[in-house]
C-alpha cells in the first residue's frame, strides 16, 4: 500500500515546524487579523460620494524590525442608495508594503504604507449592472498610514489607519474615485 500525502497532512506538519519550541517563546514574524472599515467614496456618476461600511482582513509579514510585506482585502457595502433601494458593494485585494517609524519593541509603532492590486464593485449601482457600462473590476491604489500597539506578546491593535484609494471604475464622470478609507482592527502574531 503506497501513501499519499494529503494536503491537511502537509499543512498539520508545516505548523508543527512553525510552532516549534524555539518559536514559542518569540513572536514570529508573521501576523494575520481583521478588522472595521469605513470608505467615502464617489463611485456613483458624478460627485454623489457615499459612506460605506464593512471588514477588512489582513496579513503581514516582517521582512526586519521596519519593513513589512502586506496583503489585505477589505469588503464595503451601503444599501438603499435611492428610493428603489439600489445597493453597492465594493471589495479591494491588495499588496504592498509597511514601513514602521520606530522599532519594535515601542510601545506605538506609526507606519507608513503603500499597496496596488484590484477592485470589484457589486450591486445593482455597479456600472455594469447600473447603465453606466464599462467593468465591474479595476485596479487599486493605496497609500496611507497609522498606528499599531502591541497588547501583550501575540496581539496587535490598529487604533487607526488612513488610506487615500485610487480605483478606476466608469461612472460617467472622470471614470476615477479618490476614496477616503478608514480602518480599526486587531493582529494576531504566532
Amino acid at each position: 500500500m503506497i501513501l499519499r500525502p494529503s494536503f491537511g497532512w502537509l499543512l498539520s506538519t508545516a505548523l508543527l515546524v512553525v510552532a516549534s519550541p524555539s518559536s514559542a517563546q518569540t513572536p514570529s514574524r508573521f501576523a494575520v487579523g481583521a478588522g472595521y472599515t469605513y470608505t467615502r467614496t464617489n463611485l456613483l456618476p458624478g460627485c454623489r460620494c457615499v459612506s460605506m461600511n464593512g471588514g477588512n482582513a489582513e496579513a503581514q509579514f516582517a521582512l526586519s524590525p521596519r519593513w513589512s510585506l502586506l496583503g489585505s482585502a477589505d469588503v464595503v457595502h451601503r444599501g438603499g442608495l435611492t428610493p428603489e433601494g439600489y445597493a453597492l458593494t465594493q471589495a479591494t485585494y491588495t499588496g504592498g508594503v509597511r514601513w514602521f517609524a520606530n522599532s519594535t519593541a515601542a510601545a506605538l509603532r506609526p507606519f507608513a504604507e503603500v499597496s496596488g492590486g484590484g477592485a470589484h464593485a457589486s450591486g445593482t449601482l455597479a456600472p455594469a449592472n447600473s447603465g453606466v457600462g464599462g467593468s465591474n473590476n479595476s485596479y487599486a491604489f493605496s497609500a496611507g498610514g497609522g498606528l499599531e500597539a502591541p497588547l501583550g506578546q501575540h496581539l496587535l491593535f490598529l487604533p487607526l489607519e488612513a488610506h487615500y484609494l485610487r480605483t478606476g471604475f466608469a461612472n460617467t464622470a472622470a471614470n476615477a474615485q479618490n476614496d477616503l478609507r478608514i480602518e480599526v482592527g486587531l493582529l494576531f502574531r504566532f
